[in-house]
C-alpha cells in the first residue's frame, strides 16, 4: 500500500513538474514569437517609409553633397593658390572646414533620422556624439563668421596698418580660439546631458536636451552674442565706407608728375562694380576711363615717373576699393547667415520656455534646423558669385 501511494505521488508530481516546465517554455516561445513579429512589422514599416519618402531623402542628401563639394572647393582653392594666402582667406578656410564637416558628418545622419520619422538606428552613444558634433561644427561656423566680420572691420577702418596688425600668428590664434570655444560648448555637454537625464532614452530615439539653462547658454554663445558683434561691426563698416567713399567722390584726384605739373587725374567711377586701381608700374598703360576706372586728359602725357607720394595715393585708392568689395561680399554672407539661423535659435529658445506653443513642433524644428545647415552650403556659393579672387 505504501508502495502504491509512493508510485501515485511520484507519478502525479512528475507530471505536474513537466506540465509547469512545458508551460514556461511555451510562454517564452510565445513572447519570443511576439517580439519577432513586432520587430518584423517595425522593419516592414521602415522599409515602406524609405520607399514613400525616397524623394525627400534624395533632396536632403543632395544638400549634404553640395555642402561638402562647395566647401571643399574653397579649401582647395586657398590651399593651392598663393594669392589667396591672406588672413581673411584663412578665416574663410576655417569657416569652410566647419561647413564641410556639417555636410559630411551632421547632415547625412539627420537625413536618415527625418526620413524615418525620428527613428534612430545608430545607438545611444553615437546619438550623444552626433548631437555634440552638430553643436561643435555649427557653432564653429557661426563664430568663424563673427571673426571674419571683425577682420573686415579692422581692415576697412584702418587698411594701412591692418597688414601689420593681422599677422599670421594672430590669425592662427583667432582660429584656434574659435574651435576651442566651440569645443567647450559641445563636448562637455555629453557628460552634462547624461547627468541630468531623469529617464532612459527610448529605443530608436535620439532626443536633444530640453534643459532651459543649457538652451539659453548655448544659444547666447553660439548665436546671439556673435550676431550682436556682426551687426555692430558691419554697421561701423558701412559708416566708414560711406564716409570714405564720399570723401573720394568730392572731386578728381590730380596726381603730379615729376616736373611738378598736374598731369594725371584719377577718378572713381560707379560702373558695374568696384574696380581696383592698378599698381604704379602699370599706370603708363592707361588709355582711358572705361577699363580701370581711371581717366587721363588726352592732351597731357605722363612723365617718366611719379613721385612716391602719388604712388602711395594710387595704392591707397586700390586698397580701399578692394577692402570695400570684400566687406560687401562678407556683408552678404552675414545677411544670409541671419536669414538661415535666426528662425532656428528663436524656435530653440521657445521650445525651452513653452514647447506646446510651437505648432507641429517636430516639423517646425526639422525645417528650421535644416534651414540653418543650408547656410553651410550657401557660403561657398556667395564666394563664387561675389569674390573675384575665388572665381579665378
Amino acid at each position: 500500500m505504501m508502495s502504491n501511494a509512493s508510485e501515485w505521488f511520484l507519478g502525479n508530481g512528475s507530471e505536474g513538474g513537466v506540465g509547469a516546465a512545458g508551460a514556461g517554455v511555451g510562454d517564452a516561445a510565445e513572447n519570443a514569437s511576439a517580439a519577432d513579429t513586432e520587430e518584423a512589422l517595425r522593419w516592414r514599416r521602415w522599409a515602406s517609409l524609405a520607399q514613400d519618402k525616397a524623394p525627400l531623402a534624395v533632396l536632403l542628401l543632395l544638400f549634404s553633397v553640395a555642402t561638402v563639394f562647395g566647401n571643399m572647393l574653397v579649401i582647395l582653392a586657398v590651399a593651392r593658390e598663393r594669392y589667396l594666402h591672406t588672413a581673411t582667406n584663412y578665416f574663410v578656410t576655417s569657416l569652410a572646414v566647419a561647413d564641410c564637416l556639417v555636410g559630411l558628418v551632421v547632415m547625412p545622419f539627420s537625413a536618415v533620422y527625418e526620413v524615418m520619422e525620428h527613428t534612430w538606428f545608430f545607438g545611444a552613444d553615437w546619438c550623444d556624439v552626433w548631437r555634440s558634433l552638430d553643436v561643435l561644427f555649427s557653432t564653429a561656423s557661426i563664430l568663424n563668421l563673427c571673426v571674419i566680420s571683425l577682420d573686415r572691420y579692422w581692415a576697412i577702418t584702418d587698411p594701412f596698418t591692418y597688414p601689420m596688425r593681422m599677422s599670421g600668428r594672430r590669425s592662427a590664434a583667432l582660429i584656434a580660439a574659435v574651435w576651442v570655444c566651440s569645443g567647450a560648448i559641445s563636448f562637455p555637454a555629453i557628460a552634462w546631458w547624461r547627468a541630468v537625464r531623469d529617464q532612459a532614452v527610448p529605443a530608436y530615439k535620439c532626443p536633444f536636451t530640453e534643459n532651459l539653462g543649457y538652451l539659453i547658454f548655448s544659444s547666447t554663445i553660439s548665436f546671439y552674442l556673435p550676431l550682436f558683434v556682426m551687426v555692430f561691426t558691419y554697421y561701423r563698416i558701412y559708416r566708414a565706407a560711406v564716409i570714405q567713399t564720399r570723401s573720394l567722390k568730392l572731386g578728381s584726384k590730380q596726381v603730379m608728375v615729376a616736373s611738378g605739373e598736374l598731369g594725371l587725374t584719377l577718378r572713381i567711377h560707379r560702373g558695374g562694380g568696384s574696380h581696383e586701381l592698378p599698381e604704379p608700374a602699370d599706370l603708363d598703360e592707361l588709355t582711358g576711363a572705361a577699363d580701370n576706372g581711371l581717366g587721363r586728359h588726352p592732351s597731357q602725357r605722363m612723365g617718366k615717373g611719379l613721385n612716391s607720394k602719388n604712388f602711395s595715393l594710387s595704392r591707397k585708392l586700390a586698397k580701399f576699393a578692394k577692402e570695400k568689395k570684400a566687406a560687401k561680399t562678407l556683408g552678404i554672407v552675414m545677411g544670409v547667415f541671419i536669414v538661415c539661423w535666426l528662425p532656428f535659435f528663436v524656435v530653440n529658445l521657445l521650445s525651452g520656455f513653452c514647447l506646446q506653443c510651437i505648432w507641429r513642433e517636430e516639423l517646425v524644428s526639422a525645417v528650421v534646423t535644416w534651414l540653418g545647415w543650408i547656410n553651410s552650403s550657401m557660403n561657398p556659393v556667395i564666394y563664387a558669385c561675389w569674390s573675384r579672387d575665388f572665381r579665378r
